[in-house]
């Protein structure tokens, strides 16, 4: 049997495995750029075909996610349709006795492949608009929670604690609460919210279960793991050693609160682990990961952790050194002197984590403090990784759920391992997008509908004529050698970074 999936210029896949692809492991592979996956594949590599289509497969579903309308996105699943639309693709160009379409010379795999794609999606918007024509509405009743509230032994406790359920909710979820104490129908909620009958049952779910655990006061009481105590070189602090002070900053995983040490009045800072997030075992371990990877680095540019505890009801939290000063997002950039100097001292600091083999994963200007005596410290390691685990085999899990970073400044290889694997590659892609920033004032990948399918795009990031100084052209060399897509064509280590910014 054999497939022709044309990338342009002729290509033919066969199942004869070169000897090109007998030395190259699928998880080295993924480190190339698709530029040389397609010269392998034009030479019958098999090897670099299956991590191409992989790319293939991943960009399709970017693409149906940005060209989803938002009303539609919770009922359309974009994996669904690229999956059928590649069984489809498969079906018809697969060597028969007289194939459906044969791709050939000029003909574009991905150009096929999306015609594939876009006619899926169309299709599943024609169904599921018909049946939305037809939906009904219904009234329903927060039962559970009403009963709670009405038991509440008093107005101030009530007060108190709806002040604690807002704090959990972004403005869409509190209006959503507000409406259901309301007693109103789906049908008012959906018109309020702009959203369907549908969208508006899946919120009141995930709303009642938000709500319920933090009414029962007992999201998650388990101890934390033994062998994560093991683990861990950080002594424990206990809740009970400080006294919290005024919230100073909000993450992903937690919110950050000012504090003072009770043995000796040092001013701390003290990291909670969102309430909600208690009981997913996998925000939990990111949260654990932070802890363990923070404390086997020792560097000024490094924020410095103290130690570590959980508090009465069951969150994990940290307790490290405060910083009086500003994330970089909200600095001054017109200096680009300035930048680059910053820029020296976040690469110094990484390079410190990966000496001990630690990759920071998530390295945004809101993750990164400039304190009010110009020393820049790096924050939240809880998407660290370690360089020295050993590479696991190429697999097929093409999905977009991303191993750590943020949209905009995470590199392709976060959003699938269908791009490489995570090592100091992946900082050094971060540290890339840094200088486009400082630059810029954005992130490489601004965030969009099309974000996560520029990411994954093949073209480079490039800066050409935004630098007019000489500390504007090292920012822009350094964006334009460090965010290049393929992971063994950026600079090997952020010491090469360093040299081009200090010269």
């Amino acid at each position: 049997m054999e497939n022709r999936l044309g990338t342009g210029g002729g290509e033919k896949l066969n199942e004869q495995a070169d000897s090109e692809s007998k030395k190259n492991s699928d998880s080295n592979l993924t480190n190339r750029a698709s530029r040389d996956l397609i010269e392998l594949w034009r030479s019958g590599s098999q090897d670099a075909a299956r991590v191409l289509l992989a790319r293939y497969e991943v960009r399709l579903v970017a693409l149906v996610a940005a060209r989803l309308n938002r009303r539609y996105r919770d009922a359309i699943a974009p994996e669904d349709i690229v999956q059928s639309a590649m069984g489809s693709f498969f079906r018809v160009t697969s060597a028969g006795t007289k194939p459906s379409i044969q791709l050939e010379s000029t003909a574009s795999a991905w150009n096929i492949l999306a015609t594939f794609t876009r006619r899926k999606l169309s299709r599943a918007l024609e169904r599921e608009t018909a049946l939305k024509r037809g939906g009904g509405w219904t009234r329903t009743a927060f039962d559970q929670l009403d009963r709670d509230l009405r038991t509440t032994p008093s107005a101030m406790e009530a007060d108190d604690l709806l002040t604690d359920i807002h704090a959990l909710l972004d403005p869409d979820q509190s209006i959503l609460f507000e409406l259901l104490l309301e007693n109103a129908t789906q049908r008012e909620i959906g018109e309020r919210l702009g959203v369907d009958a549908r969208t508006v049952r899946r919120r009141i779910t995930a709303l009642r279960d938000l709500v319920t655990g933090q009414l029962d006061g007992n999201e998650s009481k388990e101890p934390l793991p033994e062998h994560a105590n093991k683990s861990i070189a950080l002594p424990n602090i206990t809740y009970r050693q400080f006294v919290l002070g005024k919230l100073v900053g909000s993450g992903a995983l937690g919110k950050v609160y000012r504090a003072r040490l009770q043995s000796d009045g040092q001013v701390v800072a003290v990291k909670f682990m969102h309430r909600n997030l208690w009981t997913n075992p996998i925000s939990r371990l990111s949260f654990l990961r932070e802890i363990d990877n923070a404390s086997k680095i020792n560097h000024p540019g490094i924020l410095k952790y103290l130690g570590w505890g959980q508090s009465p009801h069951g969150g994990p939290y940290l307790v490290c050194e405060y910083v009086d000063g500003q994330s970089l997002a909200n600095v001054n950039r017109e200096n680009a002197s300035y930048s680059v100097q910053w820029l020296i001292q976040i690469c110094a600091a990484i390079m410190a984590a990966h000496q001990v083999g630690v990759v920071h994963g998530d390295l945004t200007p809101n993750n990164i403090l400039l304190s009010q005596d110009g020393r820049i410290v790096v924050t939240d390691f809880g998407f660290a990784t370690y360089t020295e685990q050993s590479p696991t085999a190429f697999e097929h899990d093409h999905s977009l759920a991303s191993s750590g970073g943020t949209l905009g400044f995470a590199a392709p290889e976060q959003v699938s391992p269908a791009f490489g694997r995570i090592s100091s590659a992946t900082d050094i892609y971060a540290i890339g997008g840094l200088a486009y920033y400082l630059l810029t004032g954005r992130g490489p990948h601004d965030v969009s509908d099309n974000s996560l399918l520029d990411t994954v795009a093949d073209e480079d990031v490039v800066i050409s004529t935004l630098a007019t100084t000489a500390a504007g052209s090292k920012l822009a060399l350094v964006a334009n050698l460090a965010l290049r897509k393929g992971v063994n064509r950026r600079p090997q280590s952020v010491r090469e970074l360093t040299t081009l910014l200090a010269d």
